[in-house]
């Protein structure tokens, strides 16, 4: 598991968006694996579509199953209306990965921000969730 790994996500959104079904570019760097859990880094490639900053993540693995979290220091909420909010002073809410190993060094599955409310720029924004679903390979 310790290595770089090259990955992908999308949006799946309800709404027409030009975010939807949109592939987001990112490198995962797991640092620490102990047999089961695991640490390390992550940063979207793309800062138009995804969530700017080094993010953290932490996880397990167990068998072919892989689960982790995903926190990113820029908080990022979708509109309906397709524009993108950031709040750089506060932290993005936690991304929940699931998912299973097609084949060696090659996981894939489905991630999930769950609703809740928040406070940006004075403003409050309710979220109804979002999902997609991701990919990852290693590199090295």
């Amino acid at each position: 598991m310790i290595g770089t790994w090259k990955g992908k996500y999308k949006y799946n959104l309800k709404q027409n968006s030009k975010f939807n079904n949109k592939d987001v570019q990112f490198l995962l760097e797991i640092t620490e694996f102990d047999g089961e859990r695991f640490i390390g880094t992550v940063q979207d490639d793309d800062p138009e579509f995804g969530t700017k900053g080094q993010g953290i993540i932490e996880g397990k693995l167990n068998g072919d199953h892989i689960e982790f979290i995903k926190q990113m220091p820029v908080r990022t909420m979708l509109l309906k209306n397709g524009k993108k909010i950031e709040a750089k002073n506060k932290k993005h809410h936690p991304i929940y990965y699931t998912g299973t190993s097609n084949m060696k060094d090659s996981f894939s599955g489905q991630w999930k921000i769950k609703a809740g409310i928040s406070f940006t720029n004075m403003l409050l924004y309710i979220s109804f969730g979002t999902k997609g679903t991701w990919e990852i390979t290693k590199i090295k």
